[in-house]
């Protein structure tokens, strides 16, 4: 009668102890659920704040981006500007050298022609002077050396002025300085050699104003 009194006992007290269980284990899941439910919303909101920072990086980086290459058009475009005006300097240097030394080559050009006409004017003056001094022989004659003295100031001045005579005399001839109006046999002289001057040359600044008028050696 006790045994079985103690069996009963005991089997009320696993039933107790499997109704207690029993009643734990879903308030045991419902807690894990929600830890669970928890830890997830608290991962999604993580992640959404991640996606958040890393959108705002993306457009800041974009709008220094557009920034930088904003400012390196800007900075471009000053360059070429820049550029142009270099050109278009250095342009106006070159054309105003070219102008002053096309107007200094023009000025002497206008000098050397306006010195070059008024001696071709003069050469007959020369001739005629020397002429008079050659016909006077005597060496005593006031007259004679009141011509000789204005014949040399004359030519001083002139030749001041770049005037030269053209050599011929005993030189081979040349056409572009003499000009021959007779030949003649002579055994003297080789074939070609100027024996004679009728009318002396002359050359202003290297420049040719009259050829030698002259007789050539011919054999």
């Amino acid at each position: 009668m006790a045994l079985g009194k103690k069996r009963e006992e005991v089997k009320k007290e696993v039933e107790q102890e499997l109704k207690e269980q029993t009643k734990k284990t879903p308030e045991t899941k419902e807690k894990k659920e929600t830890k669970e439910t928890k830890e997830s919303k608290e991962s999604k909101e993580k992640k959404e704040t991640s996606e958040a920072a890393e959108a705002e990086k993306a457009a800041a980086a974009e709008t220094t981006e557009d920034t930088a290459t904003e400012e390196t058009e800007e900075i471009k475009k000053k360059n070429e500007e820049i550029e142009a005006l270099n050109n278009k300097l250095l342009r106006l240097q070159a054309d105003f050298l070219n102008f002053k030394t096309r107007t200094e080559k023009e000025r002497f050009a206008a000098y050397g022609d306006a010195v070059s006409g008024v001696t071709c004017d003069l050469l007959p003056v020369i001739d005629n002077l020397e002429r008079a001094i050659a016909a006077d022989n005597s060496e005593t004659d006031n007259f004679k050396e009141g011509v000789v003295m204005v014949y040399n100031q004359l030519m001083g001045i002139l030749n001041k002025k770049g005037l030269k005579e053209v050599e011929a005399l005993h030189k081979p001839f040349d056409h572009n300085l003499h000009y021959g109006v007779a030949f003649e046999e002579c055994e003297d002289y080789d074939d070609g050699i100027i024996i004679d001057v009728l009318q002396k040359g002359y050359t202003v600044n290297d420049k040719l104003i009259r050829p030698a008028m002259v007789r050539i050696c011919k054999k």
